[in-house]
């Protein structure tokens, strides 16, 4: 991916918690599908103010629904596979340009077209994943519900933001086009890899490990876009500790590898720090220099 410089921008807004300097800042929307979400309208070829979720936690680079890609290209995407929530499946487009903030990203050859509901009404219409957040050297500053693009590169963490309390906590790019960062669980005596996002609630686990070790009730199945409805349980109350700092939230807790489909060998992530959790602790994550701040 290639993006359009324009003139650098610092972002010195006065009372704010966010000192990272970017080329530009886009306000973010908060919807409830699914559990809290934030969304970007973004132009996509010549479709203009399409709802993308700004996704955490998804490999893709990009993805839109069945309904934008038949307005942009005037007829029904050919089916590749069974994925998404519509009998339509998973399909591809090619994409040549996508503009979110008036900055220009170039688009891909094979972007993913699926649907988030089974009638392919949703308040979404796609999403930007993890490798776009990285491309654009993007951060999402939960204190101010900004979408930062263009965020200069730092040798070492923002000192403004540690002057104001801030935690730091190195995050790790894996091969599976994501972020993880490790995380201690008192009640496995360990630690594990999990991934800082921007979706859904406070803390969601891989249930194997936490069987018996931590009080659940089960919830309803979860349905995943693989097809899959792994069962599901939730926790009041998970401790957890990260870069010193103990602390609890409330869990979702289901078999990760049944929902992705995957060998338990090959789960990369055991979970994700969610919407909620960022909001609750202030917190920045700094795609381009690979770091999360949080307020302890």
């Amino acid at each position: 991916m290639r993006l359009a410089v324009p003139l650098l921008l610092l972002l010195t807004v006065a009372g704010t918690c966010s000192a990272l300097p970017a080329r530009r800042s886009v306000p973010l929307t908060t919807i409830t599908f699914e559990g809290h979400r934030y969304v970007v309208p973004a132009d996509v070829d010549g479709a203009t103010r399409v709802p993308l979720m700004v996704h955490g936690n998804s490999r893709m680079y990009l993805s839109l629904t069945h309904k934008v890609a038949a307005t942009l290209y005037g007829a029904r995407v050919r089916k590749t596979g069974d994925y998404g929530y519509s009998t339509r499946g998973k399909g591809v487009v090619r994409v040549r340009r996508v503009r979110i903030g008036g900055q220009t990203f170039s688009g891909e050859p094979d972007v993913p077209v699926f649907d988030f509901t089974e009638n392919g009404d949703s308040p979404v219409q796609g999403m930007v994943g993890v490798p776009f957040l990285l491309d654009a050297g993007a951060a999402v500053d939960f204190t101010k519900d900004r979408l930062l693009l263009g965020v200069a590169r730092e040798a070492g963490p923002d000192p403004a933001l540690l002057a104001k309390g801030y935690r730091c906590v190195p995050i790790t790019t894996v091969s599976g086009g994501r972020t993880t960062l490790r995380a201690f669980f008192p009640a496995l005596g360990r630690d594990l890899p999990i991934t800082p996002s921007t979706v859904a609630s406070a803390l969601t686990l891989h249930l194997p490990p936490f069987r018996g070790k931590v009080p659940m009730a089960k919830k309803s199945p979860d349905r995943s876009p693989n097809g899959t409805t792994p069962d599901s349980f939730r926790s009041d109350r998970v401790a957890f500790e990260i870069a010193g700092v103990r602390m609890a939230a409330p869990a979702t807790l289901e078999d990760l590898a049944e929902y992705g489909k995957v060998s338990e060998h090959d789960l990369e992530t055991y979970g994700m720090l969610g919407y909620d959790w960022m909001k609750e602790h202030r917190a920045v994550l700094d795609y381009a220099n690979l770091r999360l701040y949080f307020k302890p």
